[in-house]
């Protein structure tokens, strides 16, 4: 059984798809790792040899941010956000769509909320 960053990852799965059950990894960045050390991506986890997964985990960690510091991160920019009152930090605080989506039709469940507060 493969545990990166306190995730255990399906042993069944073929690694490039195992990989993006952790936070902060999808599709692109899986592949990427598997070219990169030279890990045949039809391969499964459960046939990893030990040092091919300490490979990984060593590569992830150096390569990016995973997992709860990406949520800490995450956090903390929306936090920055709402503090110097820009408009993506008044409709954050607001729980209304952020990126110029249509309210007027959609979005009910979230005007919802803020109408009950």
């Amino acid at each position: 059984m493969l545990i990166i960053f306190g995730k255990k990852l399906i042993e069944t799965k073929k690694v490039r798809y195992g990989l993006k059950e952790i936070f902060g990894i999808g599709i692109a960045n899986a592949t990427r790792i598997c070219q990169d050390l030279s890990i045949p991506p039809t391969i499964k986890i459960s046939e990893l040899t030990e040092i091919q997964k300490l490979n990984i985990s060593t590569y992830i960690k150096q390569h990016f941010i995973v997992e709860s510091k990406l949520k800490q991160k995450i956090y903390e920019d929306v936090n920055d956000l709402i503090t110097i009152n820009s408009v993506k930090g008044f409709r954050h605080r607001c729980k209304l769509p952020v990126r110029g989506q249509r309210t007027h039709s959609n979005a009910r469940t979230c005007k919802r909320v803020f109408q009950n507060v």
